[in-house]
């Protein structure tokens, strides 16, 4: 059951005034595998992550499908709100089922150059990676509902989703938006080595959303630009395929949604998204993965598995410094801003034969975009996991989402760097 459902008039005040604080002053993380307060921490200091829902559509992805979508969010006392529209195909696949997941990654704070703020998460920087565990990963597991309007739940709510993202006052007022919330039932956590921890709903609202000092090794300084490579300036807004090939060969991680086999943080049957990291080859994307992980699990190995799956990205996770339109606080910009583009690519996911000529190829783009990969532990039987794209969904201006046809998208030409791109820096 949400905080607000146990609180009263000041009460809900006075925790707004807490939830505000909170956010305008970041705090520095808690040490790893303190797991209860990471989470705390993490749901008040990031801005967006993965809302996954069970598709009832079949553009752009299939009916039934984890279909997972970028998406803003604010808590109050750990509570996680959105600010939907009856538009958004998220919120129409939650008017038939309301289950729903909330994945976060610690990989989409970043520091005013661009780098990541957690040497865990930054590529290049030892073994950071988005994949690296000490790169938190968290999932929220619950149900979603509308808020009532003009309650004072809706008005606490309001106030914290438009501190964290400004932009948010200037939706049109003819897109019915609304708030919603996440009624949390499970949570699923990874911030160290040695698998995920499960945290009971009651211990997470309990625990602090603040913490002192920095552990040390946790937090690092602006890098300097070392081991640059060029990101290429996106085509226009209007080459679509195009855009959705620039995102894939130019983005470093996303959502993985999968439907559910398990019943630790989550529930069989419900989508579950979970931030991976990725390279493709010639458009087609590659994770590498093990069975020891969730998503693997619910893909291959679970009773009822199902190896349907989609792969959500952001614009706002893209390496380097942010630009505008994503950018929180600079005019309209926001991860849910239209033009700050969200790709959903829907696919059937297979490992790839080991020993392949595939297998070379996709590893050697894997060990290039992700070099810590190099270094993972043997024992754990990593292999490559294949997303042969069936359905792709882009949202990347204003008036709706875009349906690409898988054979537009391969057909499509690459933008190659030039001087006019981004510099990202490496360490």
């Amino acid at each position: 059951v949400g905080v607000i459902d146990h609180l009263q008039g000041g009460q809900v005040q006075s925790m707004f005034l807490l939830a505000l604080a909170a956010s305008a002053t970041t705090s520095a993380p808690p040490p790893t595998q303190n797991t209860t307060a990471t989470a705390r921490w993490l749901a008040a200091n990031l801005a967006w992550g993965v809302l996954s829902t069970t598709s009832t559509r079949s553009d752009g992805t299939v009916n039934d499908a984890a279909f997972g979508n970028p998406y803003s969010y604010a808590d109050v006392g750990g509570v996680p709100y959105l600010y939907v529209s009856e538009l958004d195909v998220s919120v129409i696949d939650l008017q038939v089922s309301p289950k729903a997941s909330l994945a976060l990654s610690e990989a989409s704070l970043k520091s005013t150059n661009g780098t990541a703020t957690l040497s865990a998460c930054e590529i290049g920087a030892g073994l950071g990676d988005p994949e690296n565990p000490p790169c938190a990963r968290f999932v929220l597991s619950g149900t979603m509902s509308k808020v009532p309007a003009g309650s004072e739940e809706e008005t606490v709510a309001k106030q914290a989703l438009f501190a964290r993202h400004p932009s948010f006052a200037n939706f049109p007022d003819d897109h019915s938006f609304y708030v919603a919330k996440m009624t949390v039932t499970g949570l699923w956590l990874i911030d160290f080595y040695g698998g995920a921890a499960i945290i009971a709903p009651a211990d997470y609202f309990s625990a602090s959303a603040t913490f002192g000092a920095p552990p040390r090794g946790r937090t690092i300084p602006l890098l300097a630009a070392k081991n640059v490579r060029v990101r290429s300036s996106p085509p226009p807004f209007w080459q679509k395929a195009k855009t959705a090939r620039w995102m894939v060969s130019t983005l470093e991680w996303g959502g993985l949604s999968t439907t559910s086999t398990r019943t630790k943080g989550t529930t069989v049957g419900a989508p579950f998204g979970n931030p991976y990291s990725f390279a493709d080859v010639n458009g087609v994307p590659y994770v590498y993965a093990s069975d020891l992980d969730a998503s693997m699990t619910d893909l291959f190995i679970g009773a009822g598995a199902n190896t349907t799956a989609t792969l959500a990205l952001s614009e706002a996770g893209l390496p380097g410094i942010p630009i505008p339109k994503c950018e929180i606080g600079t005019a309209l910009g926001d991860p849910e801003n239209p033009p700050c583009a969200r790709l959903v690519l829907t696919a059937t996911m297979s490992k790839v034969s080991a020993g392949s000529d595939e297998e070379t190829a996709a590893k050697e783009a894997l060990f290039a975009r992700h070099p810590s990969f190099a270094s993972f532990p043997p024992g754990h039987g990593f292999y490559v996991a294949k997303l042969d794209v069936t359905g792709i969904w882009l949202i990347d201006m204003y008036g709706g989402a875009a349906i690409i046809k898988p054979s537009d998208y391969f057909a499509a030409e690459m933008v190659a760097p030039s001087p006019a791109g981004v510099a990202i820096a490496r360490v």
